[in-house]
């Protein structure tokens, strides 16, 4: 079955955590029950504000590492989701689902099909 990946994202420059946070979090939490029910989860996860992350360019002798984050944008993605959808359209319910459990926009991307050995 097709992989699809599901991502939010979100201004994270002020730090300001939502009011609602903890219903939100309850919504995710089953979305992500429901996922796993349909047999749709492979995996998901949240990150660390965009400012923590670093970025690792390879060098000729080595690696130059800098602080990131490497797109200067004030929205970063914040988190995904991996499943397994049969369709685009499949994948975009969830994604729904998970858009307004967040209260933000959630960005669907099918993943490469992996090449046959």
């Amino acid at each position: 079955m097709p992989l699809f990946h599901l991502a939010m994202y979100y201004e994270q420059g002020s730090g300001e955590v939502p009011p609602d946070l903890d219903q939100i979090m309850a919504e995710v939490d089953a979305l992500n029950d429901d996922l796993r029910d349909a047999g749709a989860w492979v995996t998901a996860a949240g990150f660390e504000p965009a400012p923590q992350a670093r970025v690792v360019t390879a060098l000729p002798d080595g690696a130059e590492t800098t602080d990131g984050p490497y797109l200067a944008t004030a929205e970063h993605q914040g988190g995904f989701w991996l499943i397994h959808a049969r369709s685009m359209g499949d994948a975009i319910i969830w994604a729904e689902r998970a858009s307004r459990a967040l209260r933000l926009p959630v960005e669907v991307r099918a993943c490469a099909p992996e090449k046959e050995s």
